[in-house]
């Protein structure tokens, strides 16, 4: 599940709105998002300005092509990219689970029947992944999400295809515990780095720490270069895959087709009906999730309504969205004044019980109400409902709300009242075309005030 968006992040990116931060890291910032029908899906913008960090837009633009050139098999695949905007970003399907990381640190461990699928779900996907050409050099617990349909590979962050050449000499990309030894010592990162990780993630899986943890780098790459990791907590089944994955040499490694060959015992089979079966395998670690959609958690707060609290909510949301000139959907922040002005004891206390339910939703400080996740129009259908059914009354409120705002805090000046044909549309939106929009008790005055400025004038 996301945490809130920040201070200078995007409410959208292109057709996609933000609704929070999966993760952060030195690469970039993954968010939430979802798309123009409400699809929910996982968005990674690099940290930095690409319009003028060259380097930055190739390096991205590499990430991209590499992410698509992989078969989705156990991973997650790539659906969209801007790469030529000032905010190059890369969407993926959103896999709806936790982490490796996140879930053995709640205390799971990995061990027979399970601990063989995730093996073959992470051989599966390194293998999908090598037969592209690519290496993914940063596979770690914390890329590796375990989605209802399996474990998933994600983030090909500084992954390379097998013919880039080295950028410099000793560069040292990734996660040190998770390393393989040559990339230690120098050497150009191959598809067998990868297959390291595996035996790392898989003695991650079963005993809960790092196979190569230490307190700083230098102990670290001691324990990579130097110290056999115990296996006998291992299936005897898993243990010689992993020793030989764990190798020293490179050379000495098998390749993750060797590996999934072994693990599904596939003598035979080619490589797509071998990525099928792995896949096949992987699929059986079924994952309860605790990572419900925007949507879903809006639909159980509103189902929690009484009658009175529903007939508000539609009031209330449509408060909080907005057409811009351009007929553009955003978000707004509201005066909760608008709201609770005007309205009896039993009517106000309807509209803070809706604010309650809709808590990890709707913020408000006492003073204004907003979305704390600006993706919501998109993500609950019944939201996006409301708009469809209002979409021309939100032009006609947005006018006159930014009218009556300024008549209010002008001191209720008659020249600031709407006159002719605007006067006229607006009276006839509130009095045929309001449908779930409720006029406050400032926007009513002000419309009345101009109806009888208008009988006054003839």
């Amino acid at each position: 599940m996301s945490t809130g968006l920040i201070d200078g992040d995007p409410q959208r990116l292109g057709g996609y709105w933000l609704a929070g931060r999966l993760g952060a890291g030195g690469q970039g910032v993954v968010y939430e998002a979802y798309d123009a029908a409400g699809g929910r899906v996982a968005i990674k913008v690099l940290h930095g300005d690409a319009t003028t960090d060259s380097e930055l837009r190739d390096r991205f633009g590499r990430e991209a092509a590499a992410a698509r050139r992989v078969a989705s098999f156990c991973t997650a695949a790539v659906i969209d990219a801007d790469l030529d905007g000032p905010r190059p970003y890369i969407v993926s399907e959103y896999v709806q689970g936790p982490s490796l990381r996140r879930a053995v640190e709640d205390g799971r461990r990995f061990t027979g029947g399970d601990l063989h699928r995730l093996a073959t779900a992470v051989a599966t996907a390194l293998t999908a992944i090598h037969e592209a050409g690519v290496v993914h050099r940063d596979l770690k617990p914390d890329n590796v999400l375990l989605g209802p349909d399996g474990p998933r590979v994600i983030d090909f962050g500084i992954a390379r295809t097998e013919d880039m050449s080295l950028t410099a000499t000793g560069a040292v990309s990734g996660t040190p515990t998770y390393m393989a030894p040559e990339i230690f010592m120098g050497q150009r990162a191959s598809s067998a780095v990868d297959v390291f990780a595996w035996g790392g993630i898989m003695l991650f899986a079963t005993t809960g720490t790092d196979p190569f943890r230490a307190e700083n780098l230098g102990a670290v790459m001691h324990r990579v270069l130097s110290v056999q990791p115990r296996l006998d907590m291992l299936p005897e089944r898993l243990r010689p895959l992993v020793a030989a994955s764990l190798a020293k040499d490179p050379q000495a490694r098998p390749s993750a087709r060797e590996l999934l060959l072994a693990l599904v015992s596939g003598d035979g089979l080619d490589t797509g009906r071998l990525l099928t079966a792995g896949s096949e395998a992987g699929a059986r670690m079924h994952e309860g999730s605790n990572d419900p959609a925007l949507g879903v958690l809006a639909e159980d707060a509103y189902a929690a309504l009484g009658q009175a609290e529903r007939e508000i909510a539609p009031e209330m949301f449509l408060r909080l969205v907005t057409v811009t000139d351009d007929g553009e959907l955003t978000v707004r922040r509201a005066q909760l004044a608008e709201l609770l002005d005007g309205r009896d004891e039993n009517e106000a206390g309807a509209v803070m019980r809706v604010l309650q339910t809709f808590a990890y939703l709707v913020g408000h400080d006492g003073q204004e109400m907003w979305l704390t996740r600006p993706a919501l129009p998109q993500a609950w259908p019944r939201l996006r409902q409301w708009v469809r059914a209002n979409r021309d009354g939100l032009a006609f409120h947005r006018e006159i709300l930014t009218a009556a705002g300024r008549w209010q805090s002008q001191g209720r000046r008659d020249g600031d009242l709407f006159q002719g044909s605007t006067l006229e549309n607006a009276m006839r939106w509130a009095a045929t075309g309001r449908r779930d929009i409720t006029l406050s008790s400032v926007e009513r005055a002000f419309l009345e005030a101009a109806a009888l400025a208008r009988r006054r004038a003839r």
